[in-house]
Order: C-alpha cells, then sequence, then structure tokens
C-alpha cells in the first residue's frame, strides 16, 4: 500500500511511493531519476532504461519466499568490467519497514538485510583485504573489494544514485560464522548489509506477471 504520492517533476505523472525511507525514485512513465533534497524531489541524470535480460524480477513484483509475501520495489544494477549484477529492493508483509536487498548474480541469489550499525574503522580506503573489523562484539573478516559503475535504477530505492557513478564494495563474512556480508560505499551514503538467505531461484513464487499492474 502506497504511503505517499508524488508527481514526477519531469513529465508530471503520479508516482506511489510505498516504502517510507525510499530517497529516489525513477519515474515508470518517462525514466527519469528523482532525488528527495529535503522535503522536495529534484530530477536528477539522464533518463537510462535498463535492458530486460529475461529475469523472473520485476519492479511490482508480488510474491511468496519461504511463506512470507513481498513486493519488489525498485533495481539498481551495477556494471564491471566482466559484467553486470542486479540488486532489487523488496519489501516484506510482516516487516514493511526493513529494508532487504536480493542480489541477482549469474543464477546466484542472496538475500541481505540492512545493518544497524557499520563495522569499526571501516572506510573504503582503509579496508584491507584478509583484515578483520570490529562489529559490535563480533568481527568482519574482509575477503574482497570491489569497484563497479551504476549502469541505471529503477522503481523507488533507498539511497540517491545516477546513471555512471561510481560505487566500491568490500564484501566479507563474519568471522566464525560464515555468513556473508557487504560494504557498499555510495556516493554520499555507506551502507552494511548482512545475508539473510542463500537462496534457489526455484523458492521464488511470482504471482503476476510484468504487465499487471506493475506499478500500483
Amino acid at each position: 500500500m502506497a504511503f505517499k504520492q508524488i508527481n514526477c517533476p519531469s513529465c508530471g505523472a503520479s508516482l506511489q511511493l510505498e516504502f517510507r525511507f525510499s530517497e529516489m525514485v525513477v519515474c515508470n512513465y518517462c525514466s527519469q531519476t528523482s532525488h528527495l533534497v529535503g522535503d522536495a524531489w529534484q530530477a536528477k541524470g539522464e533518463n537510462v532504461k535498463l535492458p530486460d535480460y529475461g529475469s523472473i524480477f520485476f519492479v511490482g513484483a508480488t510474491g511468496k519466499l519461504k511463506g512470507e509475501s513481498f513486493k519488489v520495489l525498485g533495481r539498481v544494477r551495477y556494471q564491471y568490467p566482466d559484467g553486470f549484477w542486479d540488486e532489487w529492493l523488496l519489501q516484506f508483509d510482516t516487516t514493511p519497514d526493513t529494508e532487504f536487498w536480493l542480489q541477482e548474480d549469474e543464477g546466484d541469489y542472496t538475500l541481505f538485510v540492512k545493518a544497524d550499525a557499520l563495522p569499526e574503522n571501516s572506510e573504503f580506503n582503509h579496508l584491507e583485504v584478509g583484515k578483520k573489523y570490529p562489529w559490535g562484539n563480533k568481527e568482519l573478516f574482509i575477503s574482497e573489494k570491489n569497484t563497479a559503475n551504476i549502469a541505471g535504477s529503477e522503481g523507488e530505492l533507498t539511497h540517491q544514485v545516477v546513471p555512471g557513478q561510481q560505487a566500491n564494495f568490500a564484501d566479507g563474512i563474519i568471522f566464525g560464522e560464515g555468513v556473508q556480508t557487504s560494504l557498499e560505499y555510495l556516493p554520499g551514503k555507506t551502507e552494511f548489509y548482512i545475508a539473510k538467505y542463500t537462496l534457489q531461484l526455484a523458492e521464488f513464487e511470482i504471482s503476476n506477471a510484468p504487465d499487471e499492474n506493475v506499478y500500483a
């Protein structure tokens, strides 16, 4: 259910926002990216339409995962020299204010949930692969650092990006537990995500088609 209605600052179309922490939205009519600046929405960057590569997910998709109902609210595509991956913002009916991201990367699916706090000393330039960093009463082991470009986005998102921007990532695990983690360094914001599930595609049940009330 939408909690806010806005008008696209580019074409004037009415857009429904469903996640109360969204900071940007891409118009499904004109593909214009808009950012929340103070109390107003402002058009940012160029209009980019993401190519469809056959994923079962799409903005507006509804379905179930492990018995819980969810809706896909948005997507960001990250590009690097060897390819790309997509990250989908999911909203679950039972926890509508919790930020979940589904990472879809060459047939691998991982559901991440946003952590409440960042690890200590986690600035991207200071992190070293193979070292551990405190996170509360646990430790984060850094296994990889990457840089990608934002190819584009759609729907509503919790962070503000525009196509062509650089994004840095540091992947790791919670030491001694083997739980995957991801630090994302986006323009003006750093977020820390913890893997909730590593999934198979067959575990998802999608209940509607892309042309069935996608943005309602």
